[in-house]
């Protein structure tokens, strides 16, 4: 199995991504358009704004160094700085690609790139996943527990709330099999290929082939993963916190911008509030939960902003939480990229990482 990132894919993610969110931003507009708006709007305090900005760095640098943890056990030499750039390149792909798939992809490419075998790469990968996977499952739990203290407007986004839980909690099951049956993926995956190799009259699993090495790969990242829960679990215990401080640093962008709007509300609420906006639109299945994420966080935070403030409020949430994320991690990207309309690694390499190869596209 390989991963591939293109130019054309990009583009394409790119300008669904700034489809939905134009429509939602305008539809938002007409909704809570008011005679208010407008004078709402020159009352805002540019101070709390620009305190909002080392709350964004924190995010980035926070989730590098997440990486950077990870990393370190698989491939001591890696650099600090890569893996501040594989957390951006994870902003970037997993906001313009449905349900963040391209996310991970795309760090363990940047790891790659910065000299990480992959197999590694995809086994720090997912221990970062598990960490900020770990906390939002936790973080959830809290939030259920607390959730008669959260608005929820309307039935729509209380299911969407519910099946937020549910996915969460589908993932935590998952998570525990990986750990107490470890071969149970290896042979789910042997299981699969054998049905596509009946189906085409083909043998995928003769040695040599690509679903043999990726078995094989599967089984060298799994022990890897065990050995690393077994001997060092009080560093994913860590990993959990850093996603912790990650996750915080987001809230308190929202918060600083509700204070921008000179709204005393309490820190708390704001909190659960950007929670539950979270569980509802992680795995959404529009590219970076674009519309959702702004038509949900209009609806929810509409009990704590005034309603003629509300469409200057999410194009801020929205600008600081994620656009100059995918802007900037776009830049790195593409700058990876270079004049290159492809690039493919194997993640069934071991090897030191050689430079990517070019693969032209009509």
């Amino acid at each position: 199995m390989s991963y591939q990132i293109t130019k054309t894919r990009i583009r394409r993610g790119l300008q669904i991504f700034t489809l939905l969110s134009l429509s939602s931003l305008a539809v938002i507009f007409l909704l809570t358009h008011s005679h208010v708006t407008a004078a709402a709007f020159e009352s805002i305090e540019p101070l709390w704004i620009l305190a909002a900005f080392p709350f964004v760095a924190l995010d980035w640098i926070g989730g590098g160094y997440r990486i950077y943890v990870f990393s370190r056990i698989f491939y001591p030499r890696i650099r600090f700085k890569t893996c501040v750039k594989a957390n951006l390149a994870n902003y970037f792909l997993g906001s313009i690609t449905p349900s963040q798939t391209g996310g991970g992809p795309a760090q363990i490419y940047m790891l790659w790139a910065g000299g990480m075998p992959v197999v590694e790469a995809t086994s720090a990968s997912l221990m970062t996943f598990f960490s900020t996977t770990g906390f939002l499952i936790l973080a959830a739990a809290g939030t259920y527990l607390f959730r008669g203290a959260v608005p929820l407007p309307g039935r729509l986004l209380g299911h969407l709330f519910n099946i937020g839980i549910l996915f969460f909690l589908a993932i935590a099951v998952l998570m525990v099999v990986a750990v107490a049956f470890p071969g149970f993926y290896r042979e789910l995956t042997r299981i699969a290929v054998r049905i596509a190799s009946h189906i085409r009259k083909k043998d995928y699993l003769r040695p040599g082939s690509r679903a043999h090495d990726m078995i094989d790969a599967i089984d060298r990242c799994h022990e890897q993963l065990i050995h690393y829960l077994q001997k060092q679990w009080p560093l994913f215990l860590y990993g959990i916190l850093i996603s912790g401080v990650c996750f915080l640093s987001k809230f308190s962008v929202a918060y600083f911008i509700v204070r921008s709007f000179g709204i005393h509300a309490s820190f708390v609420d704001v909190m659960l509030l950007q929670m539950v906006i979270i569980l509802i639109n992680y795995f959404f299945p529009s590219p970076g939960a674009s519309g959702a994420a702004e038509l949900s966080s209009a609806a929810l935070m509409s009990a704590v902003v005034p309603k003629g403030l509300i469409p200057f409020y999410v194009i801020l949430w929205r600008c600081l939480t994620t656009y100059v994320s995918v802007a900037v991690g776009g830049a790195v990207v593409l700058h990876e990229l270079g004049k290159k309309e492809r690039v493919e690694i194997d993640e069934t390499s071991t090897a030191e990482p050689i430079e990517p190869k070019a693969v032209e596209v009509e």
